[in-house]
């Protein structure tokens, strides 16, 4: 009866886990560039019982020669699923979506006088023009959270304001004076696109951002090896459009009846047990 109230009490713990998971993929349907969770189950713990060795005690058995008693479940991974989400056509010359791999970089001030900007990595193209406090007739490319769209270098993107700006499919930056004196001609700088290795190093540092997760990392490496720049033309980018949420609604509703439903059953097996527990107390009085 301990037994089944181990296995019972940790299926609820996972299965309250994976409605929370899913319920967050639910909340983010209509979020821009965001990525759905999956997460799977893994079993505790196994225990393989063997049959008699003597074969005359064995006459007449009908179960399976070996039993495997397993111990109760628990979460195993949850993994982002990089699958792309729909189109959003928006008009906005600054709205930018990257087709199959890569992220947008963008930097944000360190907390610490001095030290590296802090690097963060979304799907979220959504960014407007934000003007330089610091230098008067220019402008940085910024999203909804502050953030500076990053350049292959890993510097923000700095525009003039007297040129005219048009970021075309490769991520290079067109300007073209606005009194339409002289040819159009393109910036030293770049959108910088990286492309994640291993999306699974990945975590969520919130505001529809992430951040490589340092305990993820194997021995030894750094972020360095797991982030690599993208050459212009390998990753495609569509100006004026967004990407939108690549959750499904209809399965994750599927997921989360399921998800409940098991929850449900293993609720109702810790009340079992317990009340049996408190039968075989009452025997023992």
């Amino acid at each position: 009866m301990n037994t089944s109230l181990f296995i019972s009490s940790g299926a609820l713990q996972a299965y309250q886990q994976k409605i929370d998971t899913t319920a967050n993929n639910v909340a983010n349907v209509n979020t821009t560039g965001f990525k759905r969770k999956d997460q799977s189950f893994s079993e505790i713990l196994a225990s393989q019982i063997n049959n008699q060795s003597r074969t005359n005690q064995e006459i007449g058995r009908l179960t399976p020669n070996g039993l495997r008693v397993g111990y109760g479940t628990r979460t195993g991974l949850t993994q982002l699923d990089m699958d792309q989400g729909q189109a959003i056509q928006t008009g906005n010359p600054f709205d930018l979506m990257i087709s199959g791999n890569g992220f947008f970089q963008v930097g944000y001030p360190s907390a610490t006088a001095g030290g590296a900007n802090e690097v963060r990595f979304t799907r979220d193209g959504n960014f407007h023009v934000s003007p330089d406090a610091n230098k008067p007739g220019s402008y940085h490319l910024v999203n909804a959270n502050g953030g500076f769209l990053l350049d292959q270098n890993g510097k923000p993107i700095e525009l003039d304001g007297q040129y005219e700006v048009n970021i075309d499919s490769t991520g290079q930056i067109q300007l073209k004076n606005k009194n339409g004196q002289g040819a159009a001609f393109l910036s030293a700088q770049q959108v910088g696109i990286v492309d994640i290795q291993n999306p699974h190093v990945l975590q969520n540092a919130g505001n529809n951002e992430f951040a490589i997760d340092p305990s993820a990392l194997t021995n030894g490496a750094t972020a360095a090896n797991y982030v690599r720049m993208m050459t212009p033309g390998e990753a495609q980018i569509s100006t004026g459009y967004l990407e939108g949420s690549n959750v499904d609604l209809s399965k994750e509703m599927t997921d989360l009846m399921i998800a409940q439903r098991g929850f449900q059953l293993n609720s109702r097996a810790v009340s079992y047990a317990d009340q049996m527990s408190g039968i075989a107390n009452n025997i023992l009085k």
